[in-house]
């Protein structure tokens, strides 16, 4: 199964022109067969972690994705 981490690096990696961070999480995750819950988990960790840090919701996601 495909850890939190690459998840969470495909989805920035993957992530298209003009579109939210969020859509490209949850095309990932139902790429990986992930479900609604998986992306709920996964989104609300990195929003918490852009709260918390003051910072984009994509330099979020970068961040977690690294500390694995």
């Amino acid at each position: 199964m495909t850890t939190r981490s690459e998840i969470l690096r495909e989805a920035v990696k993957d992530l298209h022109k003009n579109e939210t961070f969020e859509r490209a999480l949850g095309r990932v995750l139902r790429r990986h067969g992930r479900d609604y819950q998986d992306y709920l988990a996964l989104i609300d960790r990195v929003r918490r972690r852009a709260k918390k840090d003051d910072i984009d919701i994509l330099v979020a996601a970068k961040r977690e994705a690294s500390e694995g």
